[in-house]
C-alpha cells in the first residue's frame, strides 16, 4: 500500500469535514430560471450571516477537495502499477505536494464563492417566491452562494452578470480538470492491469490490484452520479434557459447522500477490510494462528 495508506486517510478526513458541513448547514439547492443556488436556513440557527456565508463557501470547497483527491489517487494507482520507479515522486516531501493540490482547488472554490456568488438584494428577491413555495423559505432569513446569470430590467432588456457568470464559468473548468485526469489514468490503469498476468505477476498481485481499482472506480462512480453530473447541470441549465427547478430536491438529496455512500466500496470491495468490517459487526473467538510475514515497502518500486 505504501504511501497510499496517506493519501486515503487524507481522503477521509476530508470526507468527514464534508459530512460535518453538510449536517450544520443542512443546503437547499436550488435552480430557478435563470439562476442556482445552495441555500441555508437562518431561522433556527445561532451564525450570523457572515460565518454561516462562509460554511456554505466551505461546503462547495469540501466539493473541490474531494474530486481533485480521487483524481490524484488514480495517477498514484496508475504510477504503482508501472512499477518503473516513479512511485518516488509520491515519497516524503513530494507527498506534500500532492496534498496542497486539493486544498488549493477547495480554497478556489471559496475564493469564487466569496467574490464572485456573494449574495445581492436583487437575486434574494429573484429567489422569494421560489423558496417560499418549494422549501417555505423566508428569504430575509438565508444565506447563499450561486449566480443569477441574466437579469431582465423593466424595459425587458436582459443584463448579463459578468460577475456571476465568470465565477460559475471557473467552477466549471475546476470540474473539468479532475474530470478528465480521471479518465485518462483509469484508462490506462485498467490497460495496465489486464497485461499484469502477461509480465509474470502473481494472482494475489493481480487480484489485490483489481480490488483496488474496482474500489477506486466505484468511488468514482458514486461523486460522478451524486455531485459531478447533478451539480454540473445545475450549474449549465440556466445558461441554457433550462428550467429544471422542479429536480432541485433529487440534486439536494444526491449531494447530502454522497458521504454516507462514498465509503462503501472500499469496504466491499477490498477483501482484507471487508473481513474486518464484517469481523467487528460479527466477532467471534478465533484460536490463535501463527503465520510467516514477509515485510514490503509498498513505497519502493520493484522491478
Amino acid at each position: 500500500m505504501g504511501n497510499y495508506r496517506h493519501l486515503m486517510c487524507y481522503f477521509s478526513i476530508f470526507s468527514m469535514i464534508y459530512a460535518i458541513l453538510d449536517w450544520i448547514i443542512q443546503p437547499y439547492i436550488h435552480s430557478h430560471g435563470a439562476s442556482f443556488s445552495m441555500i441555508m436556513d437562518l431561522r433556527e440557527s445561532a451564525l450570523t450571516r457572515e460565518i454561516a456565508f462562509f460554511f456554505v463557501a466551505s461546503l462547495a470547497g469540501c466539493f473541490g477537495v474531494t474530486i481533485y483527491a480521487i483524481a490524484i489517487n488514480f495517477i498514484f494507482r496508475y504510477l504503482a502499477l508501472q512499477r518503473e520507479g516513479r512511485l518516488r515522486f509520491f515519497a516524503g516531501k513530494r507527498l506534500i505536494f500532492w496534498f496542497t493540490i486539493p486544498i488549493s482547488a477547495g480554497f478556489s472554490w471559496v475564493f469564487l464563492c466569496w467574490f464572485s456568488m456573494y449574495p445581492d438584494p436583487d437575486f434574494t428577491d429573484y429567489l422569494r417566491e421560489s423558496i417560499k413555495l418549494n422549501y417555505e423559505l423566508d428569504a430575509n432569513y438565508i444565506t447563499y452562494t450561486g449566480s443569477y446569470f441574466y437579469r431582465i430590467d423593466q424595459n425587458g432588456i436582459v443584463n448579463w452578470s459578468i460577475q456571476n457568470s465568470l465565477g460559475a464559468l471557473g467552477l466549471n473548468v475546476l470540474m473539468i480538470i479532475p474530470f478528465i485526469t480521471i479518465l485518462i489514468f483509469g484508462y490506462k490503469s485498467y490497460m495496465k492491469i489486464q497485461r499484469l498476468m502477461s509480465h509474470g505477476e502473481s494472482n494475489y498481485t493481480k487480484r489485490l490490484q483489481m480490488q483496488l481499482y474496482k474500489a477506486l472506480v466505484a468511488q468514482t462512480i458514486i461523486p460522478m452520479t451524486f455531485l459531478f453530473f447533478p451539480i454540473g447541470i445545475l450549474f449549465s441549465a440556466p445558461l441554457f434557459h433550462l428550467n429544471i427547478e422542479k429536480w432541485s430536491i433529487i440534486v439536494t438529496l444526491f449531494y447530502s447522500l454522497y458521504p454516507a455512500v462514498d465509503p462503501i466500496p472500499i469496504i466491499l470491495f477490498i477483501d482484507d477490510f471487508r473481513n474486518s468490517f464484517f469481523s467487528i459487526c460479527n466477532p467471534r473467538t478465533s484460536k490463535n494462528q501463527v503465520a510467516s510475514v514477509v515485510s514490503v515497502d509498498a513505497t519502493m518500486d520493484v522491478a
